[in-house]
């Protein structure tokens, strides 16, 4: 009896096996070469663009390469007017870009944090991370952090009136800080035993008129760092606001009665 090989059974399993690998490695190029934004990742580098409200170029914008596994180890620079940047990156570290930008607007300069596309860490074998300026909108870091300025209400001393009973008008008094123009905000403080109770988060900064109004009567309203009154306010938001009991940035801090 002349005994046959079983080639075909090679053949039949080698066929999908080699498709099967083929995805596999097309696959594994395809993350390896992507870093899961706009553009391919440059080996040894994290690479990006930086935008404006408005998808233009922002030059100036201040990145920070946080070194992950080591303190104060950043590598540090600033997007060019064409609103890239690149830096280099070496060792087996883990990375992650974060990004702020200045802007002076109506004699003051504030700072901005910029929004990322992806917040993901990235390692030494490079990274895409492109950034835009956001006015309003929740920050990738926490539920209570927003891209908006706030203002930090206080009822006079003896008062019953609720923040979150009360409506807070603010009418934009020209341009925004991005050139933009503005639309009317009607809000209230928020709840309490929330990050938003006594204060009227997430607004675009700009300069406003503040007015407010509780049960059909408008309140008597303070700012407490100018100590500008009356029934009617300018508002401008603080870059800094540091005070015993008080810290924070691109805020206000207004009395109601």
């Amino acid at each position: 009896m002349i005994m046959k090989k079983a080639s075909w059974k090679f053949g039949v399993l080698v066929v999908p096996f080699l498709i099967l690998a083929g995805l596999f490695l097309l696959l594994a190029c395809s993350k390896s070469d992507k870093s899961g934004n706009d553009g391919e990742a440059e080996k040894g580098y994290v690479t990006g663009s930086v935008t404006d409200t408005k998808g233009n170029p922002l030059p100036g914008a201040a990145l920070v390469i946080d070194n992950t596994l080591i303190y104060n180890s950043n590598l540090l620079t600033t997007s060019n007017n064409e609103g890239k940047y690149k830096v280099k990156l070496s060792g087996a570290f883990t990375w992650v870009a974060t990004a702020s930008f200045e802007k002076n607007y109506n004699g003051k300069k504030y700072t901005f944090k910029l929004h990322p596309e992806t917040d993901e860490a990235f390692t030494s074998d490079g990274g895409v991370r492109n950034f835009s300026w956001k006015l309003s909108g929740q920050r990738p870091e926490s539920a209570s952090a927003f891209y908006g300025a706030y203002i930090q209400l206080q009822s006079t001393i003896g008062s019953a009136i609720l923040a979150e009973d009360v409506d807070f008008t603010l009418t934009p008094s020209g341009p925004l800080v991005d050139g933009s123009n503005g639309v009317a905000i009607t809000k209230r403080g928020g709840a309490p035993r929330t990050d938003a109770y006594f204060k009227l988060m997430d607004i675009p900064l700009g300069r406003y008129i503040l007015t407010a109004r509780y049960q059909g009567q408008d309140l008597q309203l303070k700012n407490l760092m100018t100590n500008e009154s009356g029934k009617t306010l300018t508002l401008n938001f603080e870059p800094r606001i540091d005070l015993a009991g008080a810290y924070c940035s691109n805020c206000a801090l207004i009395e109601y009665d």
